[in-house]
């Protein structure tokens, strides 16, 4: 009998590990169905797709309220396919509120469907009142850093370290000169790239200062090149509506090119900040959230970085600016200095320590290998 896999991811880097692990899934076992979640990555492997990840696309305390209806009947349309497709397990990709919820109530209304979590919610930085639950709602938890496994000793539930996927997906996707050609950019020139997020809340956020800094450096600074790749998430007459007359070109097809070509970098907060750093260019990380959403953070978070490239390496590789400071005049100050040629080079070195602490190649084959061995258990 065919099985069935529920798979739900629900932002634009859980639609880049769930297509990889979708992928060898389909390799191993092609009659395996999938249904589920995802964006345009995934959306191939998936034999009944429920809803796309700008669906889910939310972030903080006070846009998830806002957003709770549309929410709630999409939590409920997916749980009610579950049942109608019998679903053998259930395959959570990051994005913890949501799916966390979706959790308990399989492991309530379907209670011998088998819950797997791929990418470990980062309950190391906040809600760490989330590790019991993990712990024990789920079957297993496939942990991307090496020191989340630990968090997890005592809990009946199968944590365990496979590796980042991103250390062999991040790559650019074609050479200097390509890139260079095919944008009509100046090689000669210096280029920034610029990452204001995947979400549109985080575009409205960050990516004015951004614009306002490349507007003044058409003068200060006319040297400088602007380039902004686009996440496959947000609509490119949503991103230039927010760019205004900014000098700064959109690139679709290579945002791993954009990175890996230019000088310096200013990056949102996330997973972004991982890729910028395995590609080795100089980069600041910077993040603003709505200012209650912040208030509330500030009293739960319990880490001394919120970069994720900083989390890794265990200590500050890329300077981090949040709230005020994100702001064209402190932007500014801090590009200026990425772009020294001599701090770049003690940069691009430093930057070196964070894959070291990713693991191997591999991780969505090691997972498929454990999944599809639970699932016919």
């Amino acid at each position: 009998m065919t099985q069935t896999l529920l798979v739900l991811a629900g932002e634009d880097s859980g639609d880049l590990h769930g297509a990889e692990l979708l992928r060898e899934l389909k390799a191993r076992r092609p009659e395996l169905r999938i249904i589920g979640v995802g964006g345009p990555r995934m959306t191939p492997f998936l034999d009944r797709k429920l809803a796309d990840v700008k669906d889910l696309a939310v972030v903080g305390f006070v846009e998830v309220i806002k957003h709770l209806p549309r929410l709630n009947r999409l939590f409920k349309q997916i749980l009610a396919a579950a049942q109608e497709e019998h679903i053998a397990g259930a395959l959570f990709i990051d994005y913890p509120g949501f799916n966390l919820r979706m959790a308990r109530a399989l492991r309530k209304q379907l209670p011998a469907v088998t819950l797997h979590q791929y990418v470990c919610p980062q309950v190391w930085a906040w809600k760490k009142g989330r590790i019991p639950e993990l712990g024990t709602v789920l079957n297993t938890l496939y942990c991307l850093f090496d020191f989340e496994p630990e968090l997890f000793r005592g809990y009946p539930v199968d944590a365990r370290f496979v590796g980042h996927p991103l250390v062999e997906v991040v790559q650019a996707e074609c050479d200097r000169a390509a890139f260079f050609a095919e944008t009509g950019l100046d090689p000669a020139r210096p280029l920034v790239a610029l990452l204001p997020g995947s979400r549109k809340g985080e575009i409205e956020r960050l990516l004015p200062p951004m614009a306002e800094l490349a507007r003044r450096w058409r003068t200060a600074r006319p040297e400088v090149q602007w380039v902004l790749p686009v996440a496959p998430t947000l609509d490119s007459a949503f991103v230039a509506a927010h760019l205004g007359d900014a000098p700064v070109t959109l690139v679709r097809d290579h945002p791993y090119a954009a990175r890996a070509h230019a000088d310096a970098a200013l990056v949102a907060s996330g997973t972004a900040t991982l890729e910028t750093a395995l590609l080795g260019t100089p980069f600041a990380i910077v993040y603003k959230l709505n200012a209650l959403t912040y208030e509330m953070a500030k009293r739960i978070v319990k880490v001394p970085h919120f970069g994720l490239a900083n989390v890794v390496a265990r200590r500050e590789v890329a300077p981090e600016l949040l709230q005020g400071e994100v702001n064209p005049e402190r932007l500014g100050v801090e590009l200026a200095r990425l772009l020294d040629p001599e701090v770049a080079r003690r940069i691009r070195a430093e930057l070196g320590e964070v894959r070291g602490h990713l693991g191997e190649p591999g991780a969505a084959g090691r997972v498929a290998e454990d999944l599809l061995r639970k699932l016919g258990e």
